[in-house]
């Protein structure tokens, strides 16, 4: 066992850190970046960074660095998908990297780096020393890494997690507004089907995910945005779909586009395979093509509707945004910022008519572009909310319009991950500081 006490040199000031009464989210925002500088001053090290994963996003974020200055450091070959990301987040051990083999911030450096686990990996932090790393050194670093996985739990304990209003809340307020919910969620127990309709943006594939999880937590979950037109080809996929999703849930979005062929073969499909997973369907609220007569009774035979935001009573749309705006808050670590009263109600009094899309976009727009601690009605002004977040369906072919959302989304990742940082951000995507400047005028992001 490593004890402080045989490490001489270390000063009062980095011992009080490392005893904090500070704990969770309040550990890991005031006291993780400064105990990190000291550690890696105390230890002789060129420079070092601590990586931890966003809150309630597939998504990671710089969270203390040392030694790099203001243009920071990009470890491009522990992207994300990359053999050595993969390596680094599934061992125990730690993982040593030679300033011959890859690319590290040092002329003469080498690097090891150890994975941060909680419940699951969350992160990592990487140090570069031009001595060789000691065991003792190693070792403190390890302790560390768990020190930072036990604050990242006390951050999700039940006294915290009321402060943590999600997406899963903006859904739950939602959900209660949906008729026939529960007969639906029960049925799907047995028939295995349920097909959702609704308006565009009112969260379809958002309840199929909720329904899936609360029976078939753990299970595969697939889900299909666009289907072959050539029948053969439809035919052979939705055989190759239900295998990769056996025993758990198939998604078929827009089904109300389908062609009677395609409503044929996934009829025959459903009544004639030995698929035994459970399949959702999703479409417009009206389907206005024509519907075969056995396609019609698949999705009559366990159906849900879901109303428009502007159907719903205020009190409830009233939840919905104040949960949003704390969520996307929380995602683009601006957690301080509050919704102005006149603000709230230029939301309450809105039409959306992509509903949860076009709202979540609005506030987005508004947190991004406030220059203060109020987001207010000006920073939600019509010219200002439509930044387009998501990527264009797989049916849509505007080619023009799909760059610019890839383009906006990988801005603003880089942006949450440098805390608007340019010099560092224009590192990491690639072009220069100039370059991100104009595209950031362009996208609307300044």
């Amino acid at each position: 066992m490593i004890k402080f006490k045989q490490f001489h040199s270390m000063p009062p000031q980095t011992a009080s850190l490392f005893a904090s009464s500070q704990t969770g989210k309040e550990w890991l925002e005031t006291i993780l970046p400064s105990l990190w500088s000291e550690l890696c001053t105390e230890f002789g090290l060129v420079c070092g960074v601590v990586v931890l994963k966003a809150d309630d996003e597939d998504s990671f974020y710089e969270s203390a660095s040392f030694g790099y200055g203001e243009d920071g450091f990009y470890y491009s070959f522990l992207g994300r998908g990359s053999s050595e990301w993969e390596t680094l987040m599934s061992s125990r051990e730690p993982i040593f990297f030679s300033g011959k083999e890859f690319p590290l911030f040092g002329k003469s450096t080498n690097a090891v780096s150890i994975r941060i686990l909680a419940d699951d990996s969350i992160g990592f932090l990487l140090i570069e020393s031009e001595v060789e790393i000691s065991f003792s050194t190693i070792a403190l670093l390890s302790l560390f890494a768990d020190k930072i996985g036990r604050e990242w739990v006390r951050k999700l304990t039940p006294n915290s997690i009321p402060q943590i209003l999600g997406q899963e809340n903006s859904h739950r307020f939602f959900r209660d507004a949906i008729p026939n919910l529960e007969h639906a969620t029960e049925s799907f127990r047995r028939e295995q089907l349920v097909s959702i309709f609704g308006p565009p943006g009112s969260g379809k594939k958002t309840l199929a995910k909720w329904i899936h999880q609360k029976y078939l937590p753990g299970a595969p979950f697939l889900v299909v945005e666009s289907v072959p037109e050539h029948f053969g080809k439809f035919e052979k996929a939705i055989n190759e779909w239900g295998k990769e999703s056996s025993l758990g849930s198939l998604v078929l979005t827009d089904v109300g586009s389908f062609s009677l062929g395609q409503q044929q073969i996934l009829s025959d499909w459903w009544s004639k395979s030995d698929f035994r997973g459970s399949l959702f369907l999703l479409g417009p609220s009206e389907l206005e093509k024509e519907i075969l007569p056995e396609f019609q009774q698949i999705l009559r035979k366990n159906p849900l509707y879901l109303p428009s935001l502007g159907y719903l009573p205020k009190t409830s749309l009233k939840k919905i945004i104040q949960s949003i705006f704390q969520e996307l808050c929380l995602q683009q670590n601006r957690s301080g910022l509050t919704l102005s009263q006149d603000g709230e109600t230029e939301l309450l009094g809105r039409i959306y008519l992509e509903n949860f899309v076009e709202l979540r976009n609005t506030i987005l727009s508004g947190i991004m572009t406030c220059r203060s601690q109020i987001v207010g009605v000006p920073d939600l002004q019509v010219d200002r909310n439509r930044l387009d977040l998501e990527i264009p369906d797989a049916e849509d072919l505007d080619l023009r319009r799909g760059i610019e959302a890839l383009e906006r989304q990988k801005i603003l990742l880089a942006m949450r991950i440098f805390s608007g940082n340019q010099i560092r951000m224009a590192k990491a995507l690639g072009i220069s500081r100039g370059s991100l400047q104009y595209k950031m005028k362009q996208l609307g992001l300044m």
